[in-house]
């Protein structure tokens, strides 16, 4: 591979003038058609200088061809006098292979990283590249890269520090439950490691994970350490949101009074602090099943964030027998509960799975019972997904209580869940991952290794 990374630069060189030919074009035809000034395509002529993706791009455009022919030979041009990749040449080349799938040369690439002999060298390569693709759309095709530093890795460096930082980043987005949890747990004892302009957030990113798969007794672990580091550095919003998401994580502990407690705590850290006091305030009444707080919250929210109220003021409403006024938040927000209900994203997805429950409760409650399947299948999903076993629980109860109006069909479907753990209208995270282009991706590039 080596020699042919000498002999490429010319190749495509040979390849060039042949299309020139063909045409009948001078390189100033070309200059002109190509819209690169004529020295530099006579530089690029005469292997004097090296030739850059996009000058190959307006090169191909100019000669009516695909965009990415050439790309076999153009590997030698992301390589230096030395034979070691440029960084930033090899990322954006990447990027590019990955947009025309071209993944065989991406391999290639990643093979002439591991012909460094130096594991220095080596790591430092790997990052650069990983740290360019992550800062792009395609972020997620640098999990290979950030895998390679983690590998040849050999001390607790601040690059392996962020290497896993960035491993969990994206697979918390992609298997949430599986990968992601598994990612969280290799950063943590990293966490003190990262720079400082990485480790706040770090911990801000933990409390997310943590709120959204509602390990309740980890988010207040966290969100007290966030509050420390971020006090011990004055970085009051880290503060704020340290007490913010400790106020979440009491509030799921159904430890209500300490949850109001943890709100007043930050109505101090500036406006936009003091008006989600005053909105979770009335979050916390609602979960303490008190109806007349949901008005209140609602015309105080607009867009995305009426999402967030839905499940728990259904609830509030069938919780108090009001079937009524259940009736008429759904229709009046009708469009809201649609938009969650195709939401997919984890997040979403968290309160997708209690407006589910919710709705089932609902419409079995109210002997519309069809509906009232339909929606705990969905929650049953839903919570499998997550490895939620409380709302698997409460799926299952649900489902016997009201088994008598169950149809063959109603039954057999809820059975099928059960077994195989996803149903063909919500697939799991972790199903979607293992066919996904990321996957594919990766196992082109180091084979049955990732499999």
């Amino acid at each position: 591979m080596t020699s042919n990374l000498h002999v490429a630069p010319m190749e495509l060189r040979h390849r060039l003038q042949d299309e020139l030919s063909i045409r009948g074009w001078k390189q100033k035809e070309l200059a002109e058609a190509s819209g690169i000034d004529s020295s530099t395509i006579s530089y690029i002529f005469n292997n004097k200088q090296s030739l850059m993706l996009p000058q190959l791009h307006a090169i191909n455009h100019a000669f009516g061809l695909p965009i990415d022919t050439f790309y076999e030979e153009f590997i030698g041009e992301c390589c230096n006098e030395l034979g070691r990749l440029r960084p930033d040449k090899t990322s954006d080349f990447i990027l590019h292979c990955i947009e025309v799938e071209k993944y065989d040369l991406v391999k290639q690439l990643v093979q002439l990283l591991y012909e460094e002999t130096n594991r220095s060298k080596l790591i430092d390569t790997a990052f650069k590249i990983a740290e360019r693709i992550f800062q792009s759309p395609k972020r997620n095709y640098s999990l290979p890269f950030y895998d390679i530093i983690i590998r040849n890795g050999y001390s607790r460096s601040e690059k392996i520090a962020i290497s896993y930082y960035r491993r969990f980043l994206i697979l918390r987005d992609l298997d949430t439950s599986g990968a992601g949890n598994e990612a969280l747990c290799q950063l943590i004892e990293y966490l003190p490691i990262l720079p400082d302009s990485l480790r706040l957030d770090a911990y801000y990113r933990i409390l997310t994970y943590y709120n959204v798969v509602e390990n309740w007794a980890k988010l207040l672990q966290y969100a007290k350490e966030l509050r420390a580091v971020a006090f011990e550095v004055g970085q009051n919003d880290f503060v704020a949101e340290g007490w913010l998401y400790e106020s979440f994580a009491l509030m799921g502990m159904k430890n209500y009074e300490g949850a109001l407690k943890a709100t007043q705590q930050y109505v101090s850290y500036g406006d936009h602090y003091a008006w989600l006091s005053q909105c979770n305030r009335l979050y916390i009444f609602i979960e303490m099943k008190q109806t007349e707080a949901i008005d209140k919250l609602m015309t105080m929210l607009e867009g995305d964030q009426l999402l967030l109220v839905l499940p728990i003021a259904l609830e509030c409403y069938i919780s108090n027998g009001a079937f009524q006024d259940a009736a008429q938040y759904i229709e009046k927000y009708k469009l809201q509960v649609d938009d969650l209900l195709s939401r997919k994203d984890p997040f979403h997805e968290k309160h997708k799975l209690r407006l589910t429950h919710a709705l089932a409760q609902y419409y079995l409650k109210s002997d519309q019972h069809e509906l009232g399947f339909d929606y705990n299948a969905l929650s049953l999903e839903l919570a499998l997904t997550f490895k939620n076993m409380q709302y698997v629980g409460m799926a299952v109860l649900i489902f016997q209580e009201y088994e008598i109006h169950a149809s063959a069909e109603n039954k057999s479907r809820f059975t099928h869940i059960l077994l195989n753990e996803v149903d063909s209208n919500e697939k799991s995270i972790n199903h979607d991952v293992h066919g996904s282009f990321l996957v594919r991706f990766y196992r082109s590039i180091f084979g049955s290794e990732s499999s």
